[in-house]
């Protein structure tokens, strides 16, 4: 049963809204009845229910009353993906989504990164956080399904059978129940492993210094289990940084042959791609071209576009459900 917010309504019409815009799922996109746009950017619930971040606690229960009437109350959906798009129609197409509602609109790179990075602020925020000379880089909050687990133990592996050390810098933070479970496992499971020295956690990193992480990088490891599309990958072919993640539905779409692709559940794989990367410069040279081409076949001049067009398919739809309201302008 939907809980409609009738003073949220009032509010917005005395404020002369006609079309909202929502870029995460929000009840009150639907509870408040004013026409909307809402951006679904995966159906993990639906598709991974076996981890807790999206199940547990009622969180399953919530993320479907959300889902399922902001789908087919809106306007327009927004979808990162082709896949995106496939698994908002497969699970609430019965509920009366269309074709026709959902629109893609793929990520960008974060607005706040900088590619052209003077030395002096790449040395800046090496002395900042003291990162070892190379190292590879994993900017996530410590979720189950981030996987980070699986690459400790991948270095571990590759530690006690090539001798190899290779250090990771993690970043994100831990709170909350599930979050911060997560951590002391893998920051245990460091201990364990001898992988103390390996393993650099920096916490909440701001935007200011996440450009000189990426850029002095050897790779992004991404080796997650949700998808369709992840923004990190795209922030890294922004600049120049290899990237390893997961052969899996929707992220193999994303990446194509711009990474190295790996079973997110087998560790050996996953070490096998770091191994790889970390001692092939020829393959994380090709990487490199390979992502920027990626990169570069879709630029902020086409999301602006598709953007524009998906804002006036939504004013066209509103003004013929509501012919007394004048038409919505979009600039």
């Amino acid at each position: 049963m939907v809980r409609y917010q009738p003073e949220a309504n009032q509010w917005f019409n005395d404020c002369g809204v006609d079309l909202m815009i929502y870029p995460v799922p929000t009840p009150l996109s639907f509870e408040a009845r004013v026409p909307y746009i809402m951006a679904v950017h995966d159906l993990q619930h639906r598709l991974q229910p076996e981890f807790p971040e999206v199940s547990a606690n009622g969180e399953w229960e919530w993320r479907e009353y959300c889902y399922r009437n902001g789908t087919r109350g809106s306007t327009l959906l927004l979808a990162d993906s082709e896949v995106g798009k496939e698994d908002i129609l497969n699970f609430y197409g019965p509920y009366g989504v269309t074709p026709d509602q959902v629109k893609i609109l793929p990520f960008l790179p974060a607005c706040y990164l900088a590619t052209d990075i003077a030395r002096s602020e790449r040395q800046r925020v090496r002395a900042l956080y003291r990162l070892p000379e190379r190292y590879l880089f994993y900017p996530a909050q410590f979720w189950p399904h981030k996987n980070h687990a699986r690459i400790v133990q991948a270095l571990g592996l590759l530690k006690q059978e090539h001798g190899r050390n290779i250090p990771i810098v993690f970043s994100g933070t831990y709170t909350g129940e599930i979050r911060e479970h997560t951590f002391r496992e893998v920051m245990s499971l460091s201990a364990q492993l001898g992988l103390e020295k390996e393993i650099h956690y920096l916490g909440y990193v701001p935007d200011e210094d996440m450009s000189a992480l990426y850029a002095e990088a050897a790779a992004l490891i991404m080796p997650t289990f949700f998808g369709p599309t992840n923004i990190p990958i795209i922030e890294a072919w922004a600049f120049g940084c290899p990237v390893l993640t997961s052969d899996i539905r929707g992220v193999r779409e994303q990446v194509q042959d711009a990474g190295v692709l790996v079973d997110p559940r087998s560790v050996e794989a996953i070490a096998d791609g770091i191994y790889r990367l970390w001692t092939d410069e020829h393959l994380a040279c090709s990487l490199v071209d390979l992502g920027r081409q990626r990169l570069a076949s879709y630029t902020p001049d086409d999301y602006q576009r598709r953007l524009v067009a998906i804002l006036q398919e939504a004013k066209a739809r509103v003004s013929a459900q509501k012919p007394e309201n004048p038409l919505l302008t979009v600039e």
